[in-house]
């Protein structure tokens, strides 16, 4: 019986991979969860690292909207990372946002969204 019971909870506890759609609902629910205090230090801090990552990211393009989603450890060390699109600013941010540790969460796992928009 120990047997039957340690694969049945080895098999819930195995993590399915994620997929963007997946990882940005977790972003939107650690976002949307923190106090006050925290939501303006994170957003105080995606502020710097976004615009360092957009001067780094110059194109010719023609600008569409696009979101990356980050998971931090309990260091903010980025341990994964999703886009939804391919273009090729998006995926120069998105490196340049994996590159570096900017924010220190309460808990770990941790996921944050950076959803880029242009106006006219």
């Amino acid at each position: 019986m120990s047997l039957t019971m340690f694969v049945v909870l080895a098999a819930a506890t195995t993590a399915t991979p994620l997929d963007f759609t997946a990882a940005k609902a977790l972003a939107d629910r650690d976002e949307a969860a923190l106090p006050k205090v925290a939501a303006d230090a994170l957003r105080s801090s995606q502020s710097g690292v976004l615009d360092r990552a957009a001067s780094a990211c110059r194109t010719d393009e023609a600008p569409a909207p696009f979101t990356v989603v980050l998971e931090l450890d309990e260091k903010g060390g980025i341990t994964n990372h999703w886009r939804n699109a391919e273009t090729g600013l998006a995926k120069c941010m998105e490196e340049k946002l994996t590159r570096q540790a900017f924010y220190f969460p309460a808990k770990a796992p941790f996921y944050i969204s950076f959803e880029v928009s242009f106006t006219p």
